[in-house]
């Protein structure tokens, strides 16, 4: 592959997200480099991407087109492929280190997969992990609850493939029901694993056009699912959002602004993405940008009058009435 070794890293992530069928435009394209780019200051030109595209189809012969409805590029041809160098030495290492988080958090049999295909990848490389290297002290815990692997598989399948699966699914109360339903996401969130998709068919009857909501259904709770032919249009804006840690429904509240003491500005930043504003005597102030209602609620019970809200007199109002009712059932009224 022709260029310098910049050119070739944009390549490589170029056809990554086509292979992955992310639809890569230049809006996509750019907030993709961005986020790679750890200065956060990388810059691209519209033009840029054209030439790429049009480099690999001329040099390459890429099977790359340009889809009106999802307005981005894809590959005419899913399997094409092309030789690239070998993974460089912090390139393998990302792998491996991929691979170890994946043992960690992805349930059989998925992680075995990734696992074997790094050891591939090992194999043929000429360098492999730092020997300084303590792969395992890097850990990431799993799910709270174990998840069958006859559960995850074909729901993971389903997912790759975009079709339909039928589900048995436990409620909270206990209550078993059946869905055909599209899973359009899964999403490792706060400890478990979750599918979020619309359910066409519930306990055998058809759902109407009216009611083809989404729904987010909690893995473990799947006793039952299996793979149909039935295929379906992954929602992008709903992929978007999720991508946001938008999974559930829940009410966004946007600029929250809080004053801290020393213990709770310790441990907020593990809960939220903050921007640190300064001092108020001995208080921290701090902004969140955007947070679900019920987890700054519980945020601020949790932390016992050591985080006051500075705004949104709603938030105050349930905070109040939430601690109040803890304190009726504790003195037993």
């Amino acid at each position: 592959m022709r260029g310098n070794k910049y050119s070739i890293s944009r390549l490589k992530r170029l056809l990554a997200m086509l292979k992955e069928n992310r639809y890569p435009n230049y809006p996509r394209f750019l907030a993709e480099m961005k986020r790679m780019d750890i200065a956060g200051a990388y810059s691209l030109s519209a033009r840029t991407l054209q030439r790429d595209i049009a480099f690999l189809k001329s040099e390459y012969r890429a099977p790359i087109e340009y889809d009106y409805t999802q307005k981005g590029y894809y590959l005419t041809i899913p399997d094409w492929s092309i030789d690239i160098p070998l993974l460089e030495d912090n390139e393998m290492e990302a792998a491996v280190l991929g691979a170890r988080l994946a043992e960690n958090i992805m349930p059989a049999p998925v992680k075995q997969d990734v696992r074997r295909a790094v050891d591939s990848l090992l194999a043929i490389n000429e360098k492999g992990m730092d020997e300084r290297s303590a792969l395992l002290s890097l850990i990431a815990l799993g799910s709270h609850v174990s998840i069958k692997p006859e559960v995850f598989q074909p729901l993971f399948e389903c997912w790759q493939a975009h079709q339909c699966a039928k589900i048995t699914y436990h409620s909270v109360t206990g209550s078993p029901s059946t869905h055909l339903i599209e899973p359009h996401v899964l999403a490792f969130y706060e400890g478990n694993w979750y599918v979020k998709g619309r359910s066409l068919i519930r306990n055998g009857r058809k759902t109407p056009a009216s009611k083809l909501h989404f729904y987010v259904f909690a893995m473990h709770r799947i006793a039952v699912a299996e793979k149909t032919a039935m295929t379906f249009v992954p929602d992008r804006k709903i992929v978007e959002a999720a991508n946001r840690r938008e999974l559930f429904d829940f009410p966004q509240i946007r600029d929250i602004r809080l004053r801290l003491g020393a213990e709770s500005f310790k441990f907020i930043g593990e809960q939220f993405d903050i921007i640190d504003e300064g001092m108020d005597g001995a208080y921290h102030l701090v902004r969140i940008e955007s947070a679900p209602l019920y987890r700054i609620v519980n945020y601020i019970l949790i932390e016992g009058g050591d985080a006051k809200l500075l705004n949104h007199p709603e938030i105050q109002e349930e905070v109040i009435k939430r601690a109040q009712s803890c304190i009726s059932v504790l003195e037993g009224k």
